[in-house]
């Protein structure tokens, strides 16, 4: 996701019913630099055309090959481009205005990470990074028949290697979505069926959303993530933190494993007004069970919103329109359906952790 103004968030105590905390420190910079910020989005509204060069602070110029993504007027706009002394591809993203020192430092705390990508060099004037380009990403890679089961397990235990090492640096992704893993990989040479791609890395990326969240707090206020792979408490704008992320990367490895994005609803539903309606009856039928919607009805409070509609969801189910819990999916296999029912868990404080989802049991071995 791209949040239009930077997130404006609350570390809160571990109390069901938390006090309101005053704006974040990050919300008032951003106020007392917004004139400045208005400016800087209104000159990069208009994307750069292709052969334009770009020098970076550590004087490396970046010659621009192609606009890949339009990111109108927000100007967040995503190229690829090589170097002036070589063919090497990287790619060039505009950084959501104000909030180049916040990326700065988390990227920084990441850079020794080989599964998370961060940037290799920027542009602090115009608020730019740049990337390592990597070929594919695991939305579009999974497709592929040919990748075998080892492979797939693989692809997803490197990726969450990285999420470990996000979490065990108190951070939060709030993206976790199969398109946000990116691969760096060579076909094979031949049109032998049985060969694989040659995978040379498996990293998460779009750190964007990241934001710290130390061990007892929580995140609350904004909606994270993307609809079909966004978490219950998330869509309730209600306390998050790496658990939320836990939750998404289950729904990947449902995906990667067994092609199947279980959170996908027709088109007209996921575009209405009240989509989270539709979304959320999933949440209820394959990860609730009565102690879970209980506690996770804990978790977000009476004076949410969402209690309610959480209740009244719950009553659409009944003897002929029975829940489908996770565990009596047929399409996947006993370990991994044990495992992700841990992972998506309704009550994220009910949830195991990413480190824990890396064990010889799950996708350790």
């Amino acid at each position: 996701m791209r949040y239009k103004f930077p997130i404006c968030y609350s570390f809160l105590p571990s109390s069901p019913f938390p006090s309101i905390c005053k704006p974040c420190l990050r919300h008032q910079l951003f106020q007392s630099n917004r004139k400045c910020i208005s400016t800087l989005t209104k000159s990069r509204q208009t994307p750069l055309p292709p052969g334009t060069t770009i020098t970076c602070d550590s004087n490396q110029t970046y010659r621009i090959e192609k606009l890949l993504t339009h990111g109108g007027k927000s100007g967040l706009h995503v190229y690829r481009a090589n170097t002036t002394t070589n063919n090497k591809q990287y790619i060039i993203k505009t950084n959501i205005p104000g909030d180049f020192q916040h990326q700065l430092n988390i990227q920084n705390q990441l850079s020794s990470c080989s599964n998370i990508r961060t940037f290799v060099n920027s542009v602090r004037e115009t608020e730019v990074f740049i990337y390592p380009f990597l070929s594919g990403d695991l939305l579009r890679f999974s497709q592929r028949r040919m990748i075998s089961h080892e492979t797939r397990k693989r692809i997803l235990r490197d990726a969450l290697s990285g999420l470990v090492e996000m979490h065990e640096r108190d951070m939060v992704h709030n993206d976790i979505k199969p398109n946000n893993i990116l691969i760096d990989y060579t076909d094979p040479t031949t049109t032998n069926n049985n060969r694989q791609p040659s995978i040379k890395s498996i990293q998460i990326s779009d750190l964007e959303d990241t934001v710290i969240v130390p061990p007892g707090k929580w995140l609350r206020g904004p909606l994270c993530g993307n609809a079909l792979w966004r978490s219950a408490e998330s869509w309730a704008r209600s306390r998050q933190n790496q658990a939320s992320d836990v939750f998404s990367f289950a729904l990947v490895m449902v995906y990667v494993m067994a092609n199947e994005m279980v959170l996908r609803v027709p088109d007209e539903q996921l575009n209405a007004e009240d989509s989270w309606r539709y979304v959320l009856r999933l949440h209820l039928s394959y990860f609730a069970d009565i102690e879970g919607v209980e506690r996770f009805l804990e978790h977000i409070g009476e004076q949410n919103p969402f209690f309610e509609r959480i209740l009244e969801l719950i009553n659409t189910f009944g003897l002929e329109n029975p829940r489908q819990p996770v565990e009596h999916w047929d399409f996947l296999e006993p370990e991994l359906k044990d495992l992700v029912a841990r992972m998506t868990y309704l009550d994220p404080r009910g949830r195991i952790t990413a480190r824990e989802a890396l064990e010889p049991f799950g996708l350790g071995d």
